[in-house]
């Protein structure tokens, strides 16, 4: 099926994307989208942007014409303690706060099990994000149960990444089922992420979309699904959301 929401895109701010902010906001309008949040890597990342650009969201219009556009970013975690790697100044500008590992020298080694689960459960514990991302990556080895478990309770959502099942993190796919799998049985609140690096991948979800169907997830439970669901979910996070610092 469509869903009308995308809540993990990325601009040429980040040398790997390829699409320009206009674009993505093009293709998204011709696309019959409600809602698109914009989602630049944390400054730890390789080839971020300065801290600069992504405090200075800012200036960017709630709405194009209908189309609503969120202001995000899409956090890396630093250590195991679940800190991550923007400022005050930068997590005050943001609409959603998107938080998942990547390979980057603040963190070290991915192999460790019991230190990156430990750090997914303090990052959620700390209520400074809304939604893990991209968790199947098989290079950061997670006990999904017992962060699906603190997502519940935190009400955190867990992301199925598109792109994970597509091309960007082979071997996530056993992996994404199994989380989604976990994620019904535990009635968590997910999120379907394109991870779009180029404007014509915005609003694809479909190997998300065959997990979704294999499983038979709960619509409400998806925040995709419709802007109501989206609304809900932001109202419920900015009851529960931190200072930083």
């Amino acid at each position: 099926m469509r869903y009308p929401i995308d809540l993990h895109i990325h601009t040429n701010n980040n040398p790997h994307a390829y699409s320009t902010l206009e674009e993505n906001i093009r293709s998204a309008q011709a696309k019959n989208m409600e809602v698109i949040a914009i989602t630049n890597h944390g400054p730890a990342l390789q080839d971020s942007p300065h801290w600069w650009s992504l405090m200075n969201m800012r200036v960017l219009p709630e709405y194009v014409g209908t189309l609503r556009v969120l202001k995000g970013v899409e956090t890396n975690v630093v250590d195991e303690n679940g800190n991550f790697d923007i400022n005050q100044r930068i997590y005050d500008v943001m609409d959603i706060i998107l938080c998942g590992f990547h390979t980057i020298e603040a963190y070290g080694d991915p192999r460790d099990i019991i230190r990156n689960t430990k750090a997914l459960v303090n990052m959620i514990n700390s209520q400074k994000i809304d939604i893990v991302v991209h968790m199947g990556n098989p290079t950061f080895p997670i006990e999904y149960e017992r962060v699906i478990e603190e997502a519940v309770k935190n009400g955190v959502a867990i992301e199925i990444n598109n792109s994970s099942l597509r091309e960007s993190r082979k071997g996530s796919k056993p992996n994404c089922k199994k989380i989604l799998e976990l994620c019904k049985k535990h009635d968590c609140t997910i999120s379907l992420g394109t991870d779009s690096h180029i404007s014509y991948d915005i609003g694809e979800f479909e190997e998300a979309d065959k997990l979704i169907e294999e499983t038979g997830y709960p619509r409400e439970r998806i925040i995709n699904y419709s802007k109501e669901n989206l609304e809900n979910f932001l109202k419920m996070r900015k009851g529960k959301k931190r200072k930083v610092l």
